[in-house]
């Protein structure tokens, strides 16, 4: 039977161990708690040095207060009652600065099993500590924040109970604080409308935006129309929060909406009829004075007719754009070649414009949707290029096919003032025009592409627009191929 013989390891060789472990700050003391050895991370934890240090109290290195309140002797006591005592809190440097560190206490015993004293594993957790205290620090901040906030928000727990919420979210859906809080928010809404599209979009979804949600009003039969929006937030702890969520009554807003659209689909229907009749009048007293007319009373009746048809034109951009917000165009799809219709509102155009329109990239591609409607998005965008380049005389047109995608993309080309990024993004919107101030003086209503927009989103397409500020502009939008 072979024997193993393991090498007998020296004192001077355990001690090099112990100095190699400069993050923990290792020591030993007596019985009485007087330190009799000390390694090199407890000399870079604590600031002592060996010499200084051993024959001295282990007591030095704990705070005043916890001196006072024994807690020394109280980690040696839970040593040899458990087998090791165990601790978090702040110790005390040679310079007397504080630092957060975890403690191990272990009773010593010699070959005989006789105590002889105890052994100390300090670690440095200072950086743990201070991250923990700012990520709490920044937590009670964003929740004070939350808190008084005038808008309904809500920050919920990674389980999806209420974590803080502001005063606002609590009058909104009628809800005592102290009763809700910790609850799942899905059982608190519940009381008021159904949760479940919200339930569903939070589960699909870390982060959406004005999700709507009816909550009913029992005591007025109406109901109040809430867009709801989520953020994740970052989670550091588990007791952090892990959803944002913003909630807004949109119920006035939508009303307000709702009359002035009213207001701009009966304005424009009782505007068509006096348009029309002045125009006819207008007309009529023409044929009348054909004869007798100067050049002054002509000039007066081409003014006449002008702005008659300006506002006809007008009333007609309100009258689609009633329309479409209340989703009552019906889109006449057929079959047509786009090219064809493209070089038809060229030809239209440049008979009365200064500007070159010039084909650079075509295609004989089909498209299947509303002529009519595709005409006046196209005129909307070569007027709008020709309106917007003074300077320029040149307008390019491309017909480019994606087959990939089997898509068609136009595009209009113009080298004009140019569109700032941040106006780009209001652009579509209804009223909104150009703010650069050589297009102050410039014709327009602002419904223009907000109506192409409409209409090319009624054929399930995408317009935008591409610019560089004073270099000119690019607007296109895309058609499916068939």
């Amino acid at each position: 039977m072979s024997t193993i013989n393991y090498p007998q390891f020296s004192l001077d060789f355990h001690k090099n161990i112990l100095e190699s472990l400069e993050d923990y700050g290792v020591f030993t003391t007596d019985k009485h708690g007087i330190v009799t050895s000390w390694n090199k991370g407890a000399e870079n934890v604590l600031g002592y040095v060996e010499q200084e240090i051993c024959g001295q109290s282990a007591r030095i290195i704990f705070t005043d207060e916890d001196r006072k309140n024994e807690i020394p002797e109280h980690e040696f006591t839970e040593a040899m009652e458990k087998g090791r005592g165990q601790d978090e809190r702040y110790h005390q440097r040679k310079d007397g600065s504080l630092f957060w560190a975890s403690g191990l206490v272990f009773p010593l015993y010699d070959n005989d099993q006789n105590h002889i004293g105890f052994t100390k594993i300090l670690r440095n957790l200072s950086n743990r500590k201070q991250a923990e205290e700012e990520v709490l620090e920044a937590r009670k901040y964003a929740q004070s924040i939350v808190e008084t906030s005038k808008e309904p928000i809500l920050i919920l727990n990674a389980d999806l109970s209420i974590n803080s919420a502001s005063k606002s979210f609590f009058n909104l859906f009628n809800l005592d604080k102290q009763e809700v809080e910790n609850l799942n928010l899905f059982e608190v809404l519940s009381r008021s409308l159904d949760p479940q599209a919200l339930k569903e979009q939070m589960q699909s979804y870390d982060s959406f935006e004005n999700l709507e949600l009816i909550q009913p009003q029992k005591q007025t039969d109406e109901e109040h129309i809430l867009l709801v929006s989520s953020r994740k937030v970052f989670q550091t702890f588990k007791s952090i929060g892990q959803f944002l969520l913003t909630f807004e009554d949109v119920t006035s807003a939508r009303k307000l909406e709702q009359a002035k659209e009213d207001f701009m689909n009966i304005a424009s229907h009782e505007l068509k009829t006096p348009i029309s009749v002045i125009r006819s009048y207008t007309q009529l007293l023409g044929l009348e004075l054909k004869e007798k007319s100067n050049d002054r009373v002509s000039k007066i009746l081409k003014r006449i007719l002008h702005q008659s048809d300006h506002l006809n034109k007008l009333t007609s951009l309100l009258l689609d754009v009633s329309a479409f917000n209340a989703g009552n165009i019906s889109l006449n799809k057929a079959p047509f070649v786009l090219l064809e219709l493209v070089l038809e509102i060229a030809a239209e155009i440049t008979e009365n414009a200064n500007h070159q329109i010039i084909l650079q990239e075509i295609s004989d591609v089909r498209v299947m949707a509303d002529r009519s409607r595709i005409a006046q998005v196209i005129t909307n965008l070569i007027t709008n290029a020709i309106k917007y380049s003074p300077d320029a005389d040149i307008i390019n047109l491309n017909l480019q096919v994606d087959d990939s995608k089997k898509t068609v993309r136009l595009s209009v080309q113009d080298y004009g003032i140019g569109i700032s990024l941040k106006n780009q993004q209001e652009l579509f919107k209804r009223f909104s025009r150009s703010n650069h101030k050589k297009a102050r003086n410039i014709d327009g209503f602002g419904m223009g592409l907000y109506l192409s927009q409409e209409i090319i989103k009624a054929h399930r397409g995408q317009i935008s627009v591409i610019s560089e500020g004073e270099n000119g502009s690019t607007f296109y939008f895309d058609l499916d191929v068939i």
